[in-house]
């Protein structure tokens, strides 16, 4: 049965690989954002490939985001 005991551990390791190259991704795309620039031409594009990547990382972490936005409209609370 060790046999068994190796293919469950590099299935584990090679899931644990996925999320963390998803969350390198998003801080990467997240870090080269060009926050001091409203005029950058493919912000909505950037903005879109972050959300996706997000929402890929919730789900492999199996995690359900919940934003509120409160009354005031002041951000979101996670």
């Amino acid at each position: 049965m060790a046999g068994s005991q190796d293919v469950f551990d590099a299935i584990v390791m090679a899931d644990e690989s996925k999320k963390m190259k998803a969350l390198e991704s998003l801080i990467g795309m997240i870090q080269k954002f060009p926050y001091d620039d409203p005029t950058y031409d493919k912000l909505h594009e950037d903005l879109d490939r972050i959300r996706g990547k997000f929402k890929q990382l919730c789900s492999l972490l199996n995690v359900q985001p919940d934003f509120k936005i409160s009354a005031e409209g002041s951000g979101l609370s996670f």
